[in-house]
């Protein structure tokens, strides 16, 4: 073996590909069947080489799909031109390390843990050093683990490696691939702070019942309306790790900050925890009754994370309720009595909105022959969708306008007719909206698409003012 052409070693997880294959697999694992989280901690108590093994040979993980590092992918191309032999060593369990070596198709050889052996840190060195000897190969890792791996090299080619393990690295370094930070701006997005603006529905019971100086129940709106922020992101968090494979088929959600891993699956479970434990504490300080509806809220989303959303026709309904179960928190969080109409009004017109998403994802898929990933759908359904959608939204802008009525005799408005003119406002401005689907031109979220589109932002403008003219609120 010559001196200049010792075998590159490359490590798996956060090296060769963005995320955490053990993670990756457990989330397929749990998604496949919840009761599985306690066979994992069993497994766990019998050793990670056994916790390993179990979950591999449980799951099918789609290795096509995986978020490669693109830069460690094109250094060890590069090596692999120029006659070096390419190495993939990793702690992740063989079932697992193979169908990704054979996927990049450059690798030479593949040590990986058995269901014997669980092949990192110390481990992975020794085995190094018995198939190559001690400083004749070079390595290129990403975490405290490999350091050890690393005391046994002739050279360190480093990938996102923190700086203060940077110095714990006893061989030269001859190489630094890095991504990327985290930013606060990566968080946010996979917070989806925007979505945030859905939470407002909670305030729609205070502003109907015309209840602007009762400051009880402002305060109460303003705490039910962060702990739903908060509850929501967690399960948005949630969502993208039960649907990684599903976002990375779809031509704009595998940008998403878990699905490409530029966050790490882990730092997602945790956040989504901590935002969890938040949105009790804020609990403590509104009605059970809302509690009571936060947890149908958050068990609804369960449902649809799991199973619901692979369900035609039931994922739309879901979806829809999901945003009136808002309304009905605000009515809980300020103990007012909602209107029959007005919740029926929700419900039509989210399930007009809901039908948009699935219609603007069916119009996205490559091959019109096959289902939508992830749902139920397939292309040939557009038709039915389409009218669905659209009848449910002029059907809600009919119950809207028998809800005026109603309207008048709670609130006791003098001026309640002025709410008629919202009606062709929104009758325009779902006809824009579905017109705008129908061609192409849509997000796949209409709501985000509203808060940023300036025809709706001018109509929800217009549609304030009757309202405020309606209620007499500035006289």
């Amino acid at each position: 073996m010559k001196l200049d052409n010792y075998p590159l070693c490359v490590d798996l997880d956060g090296t060769l590909v963005r995320t955490d294959t053990l993670v990756e697999t457990a989330i397929l694992l749990i998604k496949k069947n919840p009761f599985y989280i306690f066979n994992i901690f069993i497994w766990l108590f019998k050793g990670k080489t056994f916790l390993k093994y179990e979950i591999a040979r449980r799951v099918n993980l789609n290795v096509a799909l995986l978020p490669y590092n693109e830069d460690v992918i094109a250094y060890v191309t590069a090596e692999k031109k120029n006659g070096r032999e390419i190495w993939l060593c990793t702690a992740a369990n063989e079932i697992i390390a193979k169908p990704i070596a054979e996927h990049i198709g450059i690798f030479d050889k593949v040590l990986a843990s058995n269901s014997v052996t669980n092949l990192s840190a110390s481990r992975k060195a020794k085995k190094l050093v018995e198939e190559i000897g001690s400083r004749k190969f070079d390595y290129m890792g990403n975490s405290k683990d490999d350091i050890k791996v690393w005391e046994h090299s002739r050279n360190a080619i480093i990938v996102d490696l923190p700086k203060k393990l940077e110095k714990l690295v006893s061989c030269p370094v001859i190489e630094k691939i890095n991504s990327p930070a985290q930013s606060l701006k990566v968080w946010l997005k996979q917070l989806r702070v925007h979505q945030w603006a859905k939470n407002m529905l909670i305030f729609v019971p205070f502003i109907a019942a015309h209840q602007f100086s009762n400051i009880e129940s402002f305060k109460a709106s303003i705490f039910a309306f962060i702990a739903f922020c908060l509850c929501a992101s967690s399960v948005y968090i949630l969502n993208d790790l039960l649907d990684l494979e599903a976002d990375r088929k779809h031509v704009k959600k595998k940008f998403r900050p878990l699905a490409s891993g530029i966050i790490e699956l882990t730092s997602g479970a945790v956040v989504t925890l901590v935002l969890l434990m938040i949105t009790l504490l804020l609990c403590l300080f509104l009605p059970p009754k809302f509690v009571i509806t936060l947890v149908i809220y958050y068990t609804l989303t369960l449902l649809y994370s799991f199973w619901i959303k692979r369900m035609m026709v039931f994922d739309v309904v879901t979806l829809s309720l999901l945003y009136s179960i808002r309304i009905l928190a605000g009515g809980a969080a300020t103990n007012i009595a909602l209107s029959n109409w007005l919740i029926s009004f929700s419900m039509f017109i989210f399930f007009s909105l809901a039908i948009i998403k699935r219609v603007v994802e069916l119009r996205n898929v490559d091959d019109k022959r096959n289902k939508l990933a992830g749902r139920g759908y397939s292309p040939s359904d557009l038709p039915i969708l389409v009218a669905s959608g659209i009848s449910a939204g002029y059907i809600s802008i009919l119950v809207f306008t028998l809800y005026i009525e109603s309207v008048r005799q709670i609130a006791n408005l003098e001026n309640y007719e002025l709410l008629y003119f919202i009606s062709p406002l929104l009758f325009i401005w779902l006809t824009r909206i579905w017109l705008l689907t129908w061609r192409d031109e849509m997000h796949d979220d209409p709501v985000a698409f509203a808060l940023k589109d300036n025809p709706s932002r001018i109509i929800g403008l217009l549609i304030l003012i009757i309202f405020i003219a309606a209620t007499g609120i500035m006289s």
